[in-house]
């Protein structure tokens, strides 16, 4: 009932954004509620036939998290070696897991005891269920035959809202009312969307419609939820 909801919600919204469009080109009431009905059937017809992808919430993304840790090693092993790739594709890297409780730490002994491990190797990814320490992580970057990249539980929970790697299991949750938000955060940032923003503003400034100021905050909405995405970065190893 509450995704019920939220989509008549967003139908009403959408409807009465597009009638305000109409009226505010034409000035027509008529000519205005038969466009929007027009154009709400098309939009409907559209998503039915090209469904967003779901964003995996937080909740999901702990759940998975505690899955992983409490998987064997070599089955949890595969499942991070598929998500890294996925996320960083084309380079090449050795994969050491270190299955924490999400709660613990990654400390600096866990990331020697890798590392001695994987003597030999060219780059070393140590992949853990939980966060890594702040000296830890400042010590794997002094670390060199192999050098060691950190992808900890933050910056895993990066790449699988990037990635969408799920299960069936997972696949078949649903998000939680309002999770719709969420989807801007996998949107990629362009010149072209700065502009429109900034073209947006100005006609509300020009013509006071509140209908170009929300179209405005929403675009730029979207740029700061995918500015965050960059904080993953592109590359596991730079410069190694």
């Amino acid at each position: 009932m509450g995704r019920r909801i939220d989509r008549w919600t967003l139908t009403a919204l959408g409807a009465t954004a597009l009638y305000l469009f109409f009226l505010n080109v034409w000035g027509s009431i008529p000519l205005a509620c038969a466009a929007a009905f027009a154009a709400s059937v098309l939009a409907r017809r559209f998503l039915r036939e090209h469904p967003p992808k779901r964003r995996v919430t937080g909740r999901q993304i702990a759940a998975r998290l505690l899955r992983l840790a409490s998987l064997p090693e070599a089955q949890a092993q595969a499942e991070l070696v598929e998500l890294i790739s996925r996320g960083y594709p084309g380079e090449d890297f050795q994969l050491a897991v270190a299955l924490k409780h999400p709660e613990a730490a990654l400390s600096s002994g866990d990331i020697l005891g890798a590392w001695k491990a994987n003597r030999g190797a060219d780059r070393l990814v140590v992949a853990a269920t939980c966060l890594c320490e702040p000296r830890a992580a400042l010590y794997a970057r002094q670390l060199r035959g192999p050098a060691v990249a950190i992808v900890d539980s933050r910056a895993l929970a990066r790449l699988m809202r990037r990635s969408g790697g799920w299960n069936e299991a997972q696949q078949a949750q649903q998000a939680r009312p309002g999770q719709w938000l969420m989807r801007f955060a996998g949107a990629r940032i362009s010149p072209r969307s700065a502009l429109l923003a900034a073209g947006m503003l100005a006609m509300y400034l020009r013509f006071g419609s509140a209908l170009y100021l929300l179209s405005s905050l929403v675009t730029l909405f979207g740029i700061g939820a995918a500015l965050l995405q960059r904080r993953t970065g592109k590359r596991l190893f730079d410069g190694a």
